[in-house]
């Protein structure tokens, strides 16, 4: 008898236990959003379900009344299912239809549960109020059937299409039915007729403000009978993109001056990133910017780069090519050359050195040369040609074949120097001669040494003019 006892009181508390682990495993609870309905209308609960298992859950929500009552979500999935990670809360938008309902009064409606893991259920009530069935007109519950299409991602800069479609299920006249539109950006009301089965598709367009902030919205479209809704409100989610834009606004041109104003816009007044305006190479060595950019290489291209830093949702930035620098530099050197030309001597001198012959490791002879080149268009006359040589060499008689011999020898008494002289009637056009002469160092010269210019004194174009040749270096 006590065994039998104590086996009861075991059963007992067992059962205790299980019921208690079954109904922990997950809760639910139903919150009314719209309980309170005429008898064509559809109320509205928010399932919340909460899964207390420390594993992944499925819950399959459905109804035994039907086809008294029906429950659905917006839009329509089939079964009504909704997945929890451990620990994880979640609810469900649940649209309840009464379907045979035709009298006034309160109502329960058993929404089951079930766990897919444990295999669990719970039936959660909901309370449903039905005020009047006076809606019913002409002995039918009016039933339109209405979609809505906006974009889900909204460019504010752009014109934001809607489209409504509405279709009269009964051979219900509506002469005065109203749609109102409503979000925290959209606000409109459209005033409509439709007829017995009638169907009708809306086309609107939307501006919004260009500079309307990124944010997440929601369009709420209701369909009134006077004041009496006649569909449940059709939510769409909507969300306003962030979005940059550069413009040239402005470019002004003043001969080799271009000065180009853009502009960089955001919706994002706390937008951060870089704003860039291609160049190349040449022009941005002449740009100037306000504010100062940096340059960049990208892609092989170059651009001028700012960071962003918007006032009023703008920036706006200056580049400024200037090639008035380049062109001064231009006629400066175009200037430098044709001075260079008319102010340049018309005698050319080129004094060179041949014929170098090496002694005990130094230089102890070599011939030396006198290019002589009229280069303008004028006859010189009257040349005088004279070479300064040095007192440590003396020069030597052998006269190259072809060259102008020197038409006087001096010797300078205290410097101890030789001056060798040529005189040359005149030189046409550019006609040119070759003087030289011969030259030895009384002892080796090592290392680089130097003789210096030799100088002309001539006529031309009835002025008298000098020339000097260049400086003669000799290396060891």
């Amino acid at each position: 008898m006590l065994l039998l006892k104590k086996l009861i009181l075991f059963t007992i508390i067992f059962s205790l236990y299980l019921s208690i682990v079954n109904a922990a495993s997950f809760d639910a609870t139903a919150v009314p959003i719209n309980d309170r309905i005429v008898i064509d209308e559809f109320a509205a609960f928010q399932l919340n379900i909460k899964n207390n298992l420390d594993r992944y859950d499925e819950y399959r929500i459905y109804t035994l009344d039907f086809p008294t009552w029906d429950i659905r979500t917006e839009p329509i999935a089939n079964p009504i299912t909704l997945e929890l990670e451990p620990g994880a809360e979640g609810s469900v938008e649940l649209v309840v239809d009464p379907l045979k309902i035709r009298d006034i009064g309160a109502y329960q409606v058993g929404v089951n549960v079930r766990s897919k893991l444990t295999d669990d259920v719970i039936t959660v009530p909901l309370k449903v109020t039905i005020m009047s069935t006076e809606p019913l007109i002409q002995g039918y519950a009016p039933t339109v059937v209405t979609g809505v299409e906006i974009p889900e991602k909204i460019d504010p800069r752009q014109e934001v299409p809607i489209k409504i479609s509405l279709n009269n299920q009964n051979i219900i006249d509506y002469p005065d039915l109203i749609i109102t539109l409503e979000s925290n950006l959209i606000k409109d009301t459209i005033n409509i007729q439709l007829g017995p089965k009638g169907e009708k598709t809306l086309e609107l367009k939307v501006n919004l403000d260009p500079l309307t902030k990124p944010q997440e919205d929601r369009l709420v479209v209701t369909v009134f009978k006077g004041d009496r809704r006649i569909i449940n409100p059709i939510v769409r989610k909507i969300e306003i993109i962030e979005y940059e834009d550069k413009q040239l606004v402005k470019e002004e041109k003043k001969f080799s001056l271009t000065r180009s104003y853009y502009d960089f816009v955001s919706n994002n007044d706390e937008y951060e990133g870089k704003f860039k305006v291609e160049t190349s190479l040449f022009a941005s060595i002449f740009s100037s910017t306000n504010p100062k950019a940096k340059v960049i290489s990208e892609n092989g291209k170059r651009y001028f780069v700012w960071d962003v830093e918007l006032e009023n949702n703008r920036m706006q930035v200056v580049v400024t090519k200037n090639f008035i620098p380049l062109f001064a530099a231009i006629l400066l050197l175009i200037a430098a050359v044709i001075s260079y030309y008319v102010l340049r001597s018309p005698l050319l001198m080129v004094k060179e050195a041949s014929n170098i012959v090496k002694k005990e490791g130094g230089t102890s002879e070599m011939t030396v040369i006198l290019h002589i080149k009229n280069r303008s268009k004028n006859k010189i006359k009257e040349i005088e040609i004279s070479d300064h040589i040095p007192a440590l060499v003396a020069v030597g008689h052998d006269i190259s074949i072809g060259s102008l011999q020197p038409t006087k020898m001096l010797k300078h008494e205290s410097k101890g120097t030789t001056i060798a002289k040529w005189e040359i009637d005149a030189l046409d056009a550019s006609e040119e001669r070759v003087l030289s002469y011969r030259i030895k160092s009384k002892l080796p010269i090592l290392g680089s040494f130097s003789l210096p210019a030799a100088n002309a004194v001539f006529k031309s174009n009835g002025k008298t003019m000098t020339s000097d040749s260049n400086r003669l270096s000799i290396s060891d």
